[in-house]
């Protein structure tokens, strides 16, 4: 299994690093551009505190939120890797959209005195070591399948690739149950972390500051 996932790593890893970078530039854009994007992040909100109602109708506790942060991870990771065989226009979209969101509000934040810094170490990066390198590598993936469709259509002008094409997919699809299962884990411990451990850092280190500013119940 070691091996397995060494070589799953080495081949998608300029994917992984592409999805990265992506993702960042859509924080960064988020944070800098907040006016202009607001609008996209209140419908993005609008969805997420429709979650957060879910949540309250399943009781509220640790398991309900347990389960409704993994089952939504899980479901959007699996559709940015699978819908990626669209020439990754999901994926992409999803990188860039869930950076914005990421970015405007640290940006929400740091606007009403709060350290964005200290919301990312204590809100975010908790949970966040293991859920944005699953949420990035499953859009790698889905780049890929990408970028495997993209060649596929190029082929059709240059058919001596055909071969090599053919083992780039097959190399590729042989390894997705392998991606899908890590992608699983490693959101499996985020949202653990994320219905257990997070808020309780969050409510020591800045709790008394958000409860001021009616952000935290």
């Amino acid at each position: 299994m070691g091996n397995r996932l060494r070589h799953l790593w080495l081949d998608n890893r300029k994917y992984f690093f592409a999805a990265c970078l992506l993702f960042f530039g859509g924080a960064l854009i988020g944070y800098f551009q907040a006016p202009v994007v607001e609008d996209m992040v209140d419908k993005m909100m609008g969805q997420l505190k429709e979650i957060a109602e879910r949540i309250k109708d399943n009781g509220g506790g640790p398991l309900a939120v347990f389960w409704m942060i993994f089952s939504n991870n899980v479901f959007s990771a699996l559709m940015m890797m699978a819908l990626g065989i669209l020439f990754a226009f999901f994926p992409i979209i999803g990188l860039l959209t869930n950076g914005v969101l990421l970015g405007f509000i640290l940006f929400k934040y740091s606007a009403m005195g709060v350290s964005p810094w200290v919301i990312f170490s204590a809100g975010i990066l908790p949970h966040g070591i293991f859920e944005l390198p699953a949420i990035l590598f499953a859009a790698g993936v889905g780049i890929r399948l990408g970028v495997l469709s993209l060649r596929s259509v190029g082929v059709l002008i240059q058919p001596h690739k055909m071969a090599q094409l053919k083992n780039d997919w097959y190399d590729t699809l042989k390894q997705f149950p392998v991606a899908v299962l890590t992608v699983i884990v490693l959101l499996f411990v985020a949202a653990i972390v994320e219905s257990t451990i997070t808020p309780t850092i969050l409510k020591e280190t800045v709790g008394q500051q958000l409860q001021q500013l009616n952000l935290l119940k």
